[in-house]
């Protein structure tokens, strides 16, 4: 059952020009949501979203989920860490690489795919964390899947050294088609190789926004 829209807006706002534009009914929310999204030069929020249709939170939520159930669409909503924006959708990748004469990256070694997969599933995560489960020095695959915009800093850890840990991008989620870090498959249910078969083929598809910072930031806090 779809969520109630729910009007959420200031009575400040409530002008003639606002109320002529409100209420959105259940079935254009969608429609309006991928307007909103399509011209925002950064990825915007659930609740800047929410305030801009007048409705609720989870209104808005159902509506971002109808968007990416649609098969025919040339988009998919990326979400992550609150936020939302468009991308190309995974399946048309190989032609927007092609038409923007985007040359297909080399694949990540094992080493990196391995480190990757930890670092997805176990986020926020340390270097010191991904060496014990590795059994070796993760500096430079860390410093390779930062320069190539798959993992970021997301803080330090509050213990003796503040480690820096490190988290997942929205352009990891770009790059292995998927909409949130929700859609990874249950850990469980991965073989030795999962991760492998999981990102074997995986190419970014094109976005629309600007690419991630690739600098990478010094390790002498680990």
């Amino acid at each position: 059952m779809s969520p109630e829209i729910i009007m959420d807006v200031p009575e400040a706002a409530a002008t003639s020009e606002v109320q002529s534009r409100l209420p959105v009914s259940v079935e254009d929310l969608p429609s309006l949501l991928e307007a909103l999204l399509l011209v925002s030069p950064e990825p915007a929020t659930i609740q800047d979203l929410a305030r801009a249709a007048g409705v609720s939170a989870p209104a808005v939520e159902h509506a971002l989920d109808q968007l990416n159930a649609s098969a025919s669409s040339g988009w998919t909503v990326i979400r992550h860490n609150g936020a939302a924006h468009l991308s190309t959708a995974p399946r048309w990748a190989e032609h927007v690489r092609h038409f923007l004469r985007i040359e297909r990256e080399s694949r990540l070694s094992g080493a990196a795919m391995e480190t990757l997969t930890l670092v997805a599933y176990r986020q926020p995560v340390t270097r010191a964390e991904i060496d014990a489960l590795r059994g070796v020095d993760s500096s430079g695959v860390l410093a390779t899947l930062h320069a190539r915009g798959l993992i970021e800093i997301a803080g330090r850890l509050p213990t003796v050294g503040n480690p820096i840990q490190y988290a997942t991008t929205v352009a990891f989620l770009q790059q292995f088609g998927l909409a949130s870090l929700a859609d990874l498959p249950p850990l469980a249910e991965l073989a030795e190789d999962a991760s492998e078969r999981l990102f074997a083929d995986a190419a970014p598809p094109g976005d629309s926004h600007t690419a991630p910072e690739t600098g990478l930031a010094s390790n002498s806090g680990e």
